[in-house]
């Protein structure tokens, strides 16, 4: 055999071993790791707290409680960091359900419009709508206008919950009785 036939040979079983191992899912888009370690005293520490009925919803953290860490894979790592960003923001009030198809086809009308401003925050027909792609236990979607505050609504249980965009920083986390500092890191 000559050396031209062997290097093609060799670049087409590369090839499809790399498109088997992308088939199946041996390959992941992130790099995730928790780590988790409880704290005895926060002192004057900052915390969010996540609820019984939360925790139920993402066994990769009890696993993650349990182990003090661990990998995450990729719905894993969407999963809480999704759950980290609403427990980061500060929730204002909830709205019907009935709004969520408006949310879906980007429409903003004066219903919508009034029970924000019910709530105090007001909103026109200048903000805009972003769908946020499922990848999580909730939907969300993004309500935004240029140099005006933004919103974040994430559908939870069957509710819509409006959200302040932007993030609160808190130091630690309160399970229970007890306060952890978790910390997600993607290489």
């Amino acid at each position: 055999m000559d050396e031209g036939f062997k290097m093609k040979k060799l670049l087409i079983i590369c090839i499809l071993i790399i498109g088997i191992v992308s088939i199946s899912g041996c390959t992941s888009e992130y790099n995730a790791r928790i780590y988790i370690n409880e704290i005895e005293d926060i002192g004057n520490g900052t915390y969010f707290e996540i609820t019984d009925d939360e925790l139920k919803e993402y066994p990769e953290l009890i696993r993650s409680i349990r182990y003090g860490g661990g990998n995450l894979s990729d719905d894993e790592f969407e999963r809480l960091n999704d759950f980290f960003r609403m427990k980061h923001s500060e929730y204002l009030f909830s709205i019907d359900m009935e709004f969520e198809n408006n949310l879906n086809d980007s429409i903003i009308d004066a219903e919508l419009m009034n029970t924000f401003e019910s709530n105090g925050f007001p909103l026109s027909e200048k903000y805009s709508i972003i769908t946020y792609e499922r990848n999580s236990l909730y939907d969300s979607w993004l309500i935004k206008k240029a140099n005006s505050p933004e919103y974040i609504i994430w559908e939870i249980n069957d509710e819509l919950k409006v959200y302040k965009s932007g993030y609160i920083e808190y130091q630690f986390t309160k399970i229970g009785e007890h306060y952890y500092e978790i910390n997600i890191a993607v290489t």
